[in-house]
């Protein structure tokens, strides 16, 4: 692969006679070997060119022939990846032959790429089909798979083009391919498109935290202050829905990255976001106290206030500047105002302008209320807010979760948080019993069986469905915070079975971050490099998700650092 890079960067006329031997290569009827070179810069889709030949390197020169006479004059590659053809089958179990606009396509995503015709005149790897959206509710896209046209130098092409735009019936196959990239920063071989972790390291994490800092991060605000909320990037398209209680949290998250690296554009971003949250902030009178409330669509939610204090009480405390305070103080008298005589938060949502109970229960916001009164209690050391926090956990511990097993206790990674803080200030058994039992149920669920479970899913959690990031994030973001109430306070075989799980887990999270492998076939590629997608076959850009992927990897960076 370097020898192919330094060919490609023109720093090497040719290749040496490297007589590579590819023995799972498949060969077409004239005994050929098929390969892809996929060429990427900084900024747009990737270049694609494929090559034939009687083995592997014949293969790759005539691809880097093909690249050197259609490329652009101006297109500078900054990386490479080659995908060796290893399989071909027909679309249909028994035959290639469908109807475009109204068979059903059946393909396994990110494994499967499709080829327009048996001698591969005209076919896109597996990424290129996720990243164009070729295929949709199992249907081939035309106009999704001619936009790649262009890319692989097929346009010219007027009998491949005039036979893909003018028939509905056309042979189609479907191919999988071995995979190897390089950059500047070395080669690594791919799987589905992405890398994979044997073992993790603190390069590993600084590497993942710095690439969402130097790019999500500083992307996904706008000018406004406002999240881009849902990104697909397959489609190019943002979602019109909003989350207030997620965009407190994700810039809690820019707040942590910017705690261990500090970057004045990077809190710039962090300031339009705070702003656009005060927008959302109401005055309210509740049992005759005055307080302040984030509303959303009419609705002020115990969570909306909750992370939003410990966001403000973050930026607080990291910049010195004061003038949140009152705000936060606001926003806690009324969450306090909302317990009951159990000591519960008995509201979780209200209608802000009837003062109505709307009857939702969030299983999380307790957790997130705690943990943003001790946030608060740490910053202006009023005791009363830790009265409160009491309150409610000693009402989760009592009595909501008494019964729980270690099959039925949610794994809370806001409680975990809150439990640890909490623990800090008011030193009671009873916390670091209930964060140990939390802490235990997760252990347990964690999928580590390499002969039961596909190697993608290893690390991950007993759920149902394909395994998806963010679920995975919050357990390793809450056993972060296990971790150091147990290293902290002599409980040494618990933090070490703790760190494992979190290991495991956090390698099967950096599978779903968007490196520059990943990215090769998008548009918008600043926006989604180091932004986590929803889970190993979705690739939705939602911002809690990379907020709560990135938290859990500042947290173990600083376990690693200071452990």
């Amino acid at each position: 692969m370097e020898e192919i890079f330094q060919v490609v960067l023109k720093k090497k006329d040719s290749l040496a006679n490297t007589n590579t031997k590819y023995t799972n290569a498949y060969k077409t009827k004239d005994g050929d070997v098929v390969v892809f070179l996929s060429f990427s810069n900084k900024y747009m889709r990737a270049y694609v060119a494929t090559g034939k030949g009687k083995d592997v390197q014949s293969a790759i020169e005539e691809a880097i022939s093909v690249y050197r006479k259609n490329k652009a004059v101006n297109f500078k590659p900054v990386s490479v990846k080659l995908d060796v053809v290893t399989m071909l089958l027909p679309v249909k179990k028994d035959q290639s032959r469908i109807n475009i606009n109204k068979d059903e396509v059946f393909y396994r995503r990110g494994e499967d790429g499709l080829a327009l015709s048996e001698d591969f005149s005209a076919a896109f790897l597996p990424e290129e089909v996720e990243a164009y959206r070729m295929i949709k509710n199992r249907h081939i896209q035309k106009d999704r798979v001619f936009d790649a046209f262009e890319k692989h130098f097929l346009l010219p092409e007027q009998k491949i083009t005039k036979n893909f735009i003018g028939n509905d019936f056309m042979d189609l196959f479907k191919f999988r391919t071995d995979s190897h990239y390089i950059d500047k920063d070395g080669y690594l071989p791919l799987h589905r498109g992405h890398r994979t972790y044997e073992d993790l390291s603190k390069e590993d994490l600084w590497k993942a935290i710095e690439l969402t800092k130097d790019n999500y991060y500083k992307q996904v605000v706008n000018s406004k202050g406002k999240y881009i909320y849902s990104y697909m990037p397959q489609e190019v398209t943002q979602a019109d829905d909003y989350n207030i209680l997620r965009h407190a949290g994700t810039t809690y998250s820019m707040l942590e990255t910017y705690e261990l690296m500090p970057d004045e554009n990077l809190m710039k971003a962090i300031e339009r976001a705070i702003k656009y949250l005060l927008t959302k902030v109401k005055d309210i009178e509740i049992n005759g106290h005055k307080a302040q409330v984030v509303v959303e669509k009419n609705k002020c939610k115990l969570g909306g206030n909750g992370l939003s204090i410990v966001t403000l009480a973050k930026y607080t405390q990291l910049t010195g500047n004061k003038e949140y305070v009152p705000l936060m103080q606001d926003m806690a008298t009324w969450m306090g105002q909302l317990q009951d005589e159990t000591g519960k938060f008995a509201v979780h949502k209200q209608v802000f302008s009837t003062g109505e109970d709307s009857g939702f229960v969030s299983h999380y916001y307790p957790g997130e209320a705690i943990l943003s009164l001790v946030r608060l209690y740490q910053v202006d050391k009023n005791e009363k807010w830790l009265d409160l926090a009491e309150n409610e956990a000693n009402y989760l511990i009592n009595i909501r979760d008494k019964e729980a097993d270690l099959d039925s206790i949610a794994h809370d990674h806001w409680l975990l948080y809150a439990l640890n803080d909490l623990y800090r200030e008011r030193p009671k058994d009873m916390y670091m019993k209930h964060a140990f039992f939390i802490s235990e149920a997760i252990v347990k669920a964690q999928r580590l069986d390499k002969k039961e479970y596909n190697s993608e899913w290893i690390g991950s959690f007993e759920q149902p469905g394909t395994p998806r990031s963010t679920p995975a994030a919050c357990r390793s973001e809450g056993l972060c915070a296990a971790y150091r109430m147990a290293m902290d306070h002599g409980h040494k075989k618990e933090a070490d079975q703790y760190k494992k799980t979190i290991i495991e887990t956090i390698k099967f999270q950096l599978q779903m971050q968007l490196k520059p492998e990943s990215v090769m076939y998008y548009t918008n590629k600043k926006l989604c490099l180091g932004a986590f997608h929803a889970g190993l076959k979705n690739y939705e850009l939602r911002n809690d998700y990379t907020q709560h992927n990135i938290s859990s990897l500042i947290a173990f960076y600083n376990i690693l650092n200071n452990y």
